[in-house]
């Protein structure tokens, strides 16, 4: 048997590292930020991202959020494209409480942000949403099923049997 080479030896010695962080949430993509969003998020380290008009998530690169909180913001607003995408009614009421502490912020003229970013928060745990009535919380769990079941990706059972025009019993 030839003695051959270590497959690392054509990277210089050592493999390149790979990347654990998600490139994508619910099939939305997370890139940087332009220059503009830069220039916000660096005045703001107190956003730590946002669900960009382009349909993609950009998270703020001078925030002091922990990585597993970073992810959480980039599920938040995965969670609030897919909203944008698929516009489903949001029939729940916004609470004083919620109202009140988000009325100083972008989402206080906004009724339909203001939902949006609740129901989102109200997924990923976020105690920004403050405690979240019954009928917000059903909805929030009906939308997330929405979200899973649209996003999923098929088996290859299922991909099979859809490319031979099979449906499952």
């Amino acid at each position: 048997m030839p003695n051959l080479p270590l497959l690392s030896s054509a990277y210089g010695g050592r493999p390149n590292m790979v990347s654990v962080e998600p490139q994508s949430i619910y099939g939305y993509q997370i890139r940087k930020p332009f220059a503009g969003e830069d220039k916000y998020f660096k005045s703001r380290p107190d956003v730590g991202g946002m669900a960009a008009e382009d349909g993609k998530i950009v998270l703020n690169p001078y925030s002091s959020l922990k990585e597993q909180e970073k992810m959480q913001v980039a599920k938040n607003e995965a969670i609030r494209l897919w909203i944008r995408d698929n516009k489903p009614e949001l029939p729940f009421d916004v609470t004083k409480e919620q109202a009140k502490v988000f009325s100083k912020t972008e989402y206080g003229s906004n009724p339909q942000a203001l939902k949006e970013t609740i129901v989102a928060r109200i997924l990923t745990g976020d105690p920004s949403a403050r405690v979240a009535t019954p009928e917000q919380q059903s909805f929030a769990n009906k939308l997330m099923s929405k979200i899973t079941q649209s996003t999923q990706k098929p088996t290859i059972t299922q991909s099979i049997m859809s490319a031979m025009g099979m449906k499952k019993k």
